[in-house]
């Protein structure tokens, strides 16, 4: 993940990179790119919720065709669910913690969330696949295999709505 951080590094004007090296500033502008690189990603995991979303819901067309009345508690369930995810990771915090604050995020934890985060991109990236693919069950009306997937999707929003969960707490130093 740290290549996303040494991008936004390199993305940095003359003026900018002077003032990186000004003693005192620096720490500050380094912890900046930090708390920017940790946007990045979180704007990118949500983007992914969202296409992962948008799959999901158009595999509700095939079932609703189908009339397969039996499917729609559960998918109702699980589409509040994956909203619900896609919510906290969109208004995630940022990894900023402001002069005053109670609970100081240092630039090392900054590091570790960017980490953390990888394992959610990851994670994320794996639930778009199958949200694709359960959108391809769906268009064959193979309606058994449906409804397996549905259950691994339901597991993978569990665990990732678990992995947000510890990542709030590793920003509030629980």
């Amino acid at each position: 993940m740290s290549h996303i951080y040494e991008k936004v590094k390199d993305q940095l004007a003359l003026l900018e990179k002077i003032e990186t090296i000004i003693p005192g500033y620096r720490g500050y502008k380094e912890k900046e790119l930090r708390r920017e690189s940790d946007k990045i990603i979180r704007d990118y995991l949500f983007r992914v919720m969202t296409e992962a979303k948008n799959n999901f819901d158009e595999s509700l067309i095939s079932v609703v065709e189908a009339e397969r009345t039996e499917l729609f508690n559960t998918l109702n369930r699980i589409a509040a669910i994956m909203d619900r995810v896609a919510e906290k990771i969109h208004h995630a915090g940022y990894g900023y913690s402001g002069f005053f604050d109670a609970i100081k995020i240092r630039e090392n934890e900054l590091d570790s969330l960017i980490k953390f985060d990888y394992t959610l991109i990851e994670n994320v990236n794996m639930l778009l696949q199958k949200c694709k693919e359960l959108k391809a069950l769906a268009d064959e009306r193979d309606f058994e295999a449906y409804r397996k997937k549905l259950d691994e999707i339901r597991k993978m929003l569990d665990e990732l709505s678990a992995a947000i969960l510890s990542r709030e707490n590793l920003i509030r130093g629980v």
